[in-house]
């Protein structure tokens, strides 16, 4: 199973409408010589199963799982935008459309930091920007990363051979939902191990407290969506955060930090030595993945 970023622009209706992605083989330079670029030979990669991040202007705003291994395919008929040769590369998906866009801005420092050097070819420029490509693979950690920024009832179970992309329904669908938001029973079970207490500062007042998901609710199956190990209450600007991964924690509950934020965590009053007492074992396995989906360590 693989990952991929693919930047959609002017075939964002084409995508939505028809479910499909198509680049070409090549094009004809004004010497009349061909030439490709690694963008284009990545969609010759993608396989039945993959999941493939969709951006447009600065937004992920769909999910889409390939149905079947990418095959030859001439240029679709429809395409206003026809300067490209007629021999293309075409994948059939399955989307699922965020009606919650991410923002690529949330997450595109620690992408940069991390994984663009290790995605074929890089999807950041060294201004931040979307580089001016077609598609490209990226990491497992990193494709993890980027759902973990999933607002919507929509989750990727990366539990699985393959990862399913799907929306809370049936039977399950009321308890995942209100672990979504923090509500309902996994909010109760999560109070209840912490005393009702932050688990950094110890503030005892629950209606300001946030049940935080370790491993984003997003990126969790339906057992951990509803784990109360898989969380801690916090005070709003922690979990705020610890949900961005701009903070996270290690296996003695001390805090972790990127550098870049320490002022920000000063102006806020966190002590850079703030540390959670108390932690569960069981909490451990959600911390280190945790850490390992932001960048704090290598997985």
């Amino acid at each position: 199973m693989s990952f991929f970023w693919v930047n959609i622009g002017s075939s964002f209706n084409e995508v939505k409408e028809q479910n499909f992605l198509w680049a070409p083989q090549y094009g004809m330079n004004k010497h009349g010589k061909k030439f490709s670029n690694a963008s284009w030979e990545t969609v010759k990669d993608v396989k039945a199963g993959d999941v493939i991040f969709c951006n447009k202007d600065r937004e992920i705003v769909y999910v889409a799982t390939a149905t079947a291994d990418a095959d030859d395919a001439p240029r679709p008929p429809n395409r206003s935008f026809d300067k490209w040769e007629r021999e293309g590369t075409r994948v059939e998906v399955d989307l699922t459309v965020l009606e919650h866009p991410i923002d690529v801005l949330q997450f595109s420092d620690i992408f940069l930091t991390v994984f663009n050097e290790l995605s074929r070819p890089t999807v950041f420029a060294e201004n931040g920007f979307c580089t001016q490509t077609y598609m490209c693979e990226i990491p497992e950690a990193a494709a993890k990363m980027i759902a973990s920024f999933i607002n919507d009832n929509v989750s990727i179970d990366f539990n699985k051979q393959t990862a399913t992309v799907k929306e809370a329904r049936g039977s399950t669908k009321a308890a995942v939902i209100q672990a979504r938001v923090g509500h309902g029973p996994y909010r109760d079970k999560l109070f209840k191990k912490w005393g009702g207490k932050c688990a950094v500062t110890g503030i005892a007042l629950e209606s300001m407290l946030t049940a935080s998901h370790i491993v984003s609710w997003s990126i969790s199956n339906d057992k951990e969506k509803v784990d109360p190990y898989n969380g801690f209450p916090l005070i709003p600007n922690l979990d705020r955060l610890f949900d961005r991964g701009m903070i996270s924690f290690d296996d003695n509950g001390r805090l972790l930090h990127k550098k870049e934020y320490a002022g920000l965590l000063h102006d806020l009053k966190i002590p850079l030595d703030s540390k959670i007492d108390g932690l569960f074992g069981e909490n451990k396995k959600y911390l280190k993945r945790h850490r390992v989906t932001f960048g704090f360590e290598k997985e």
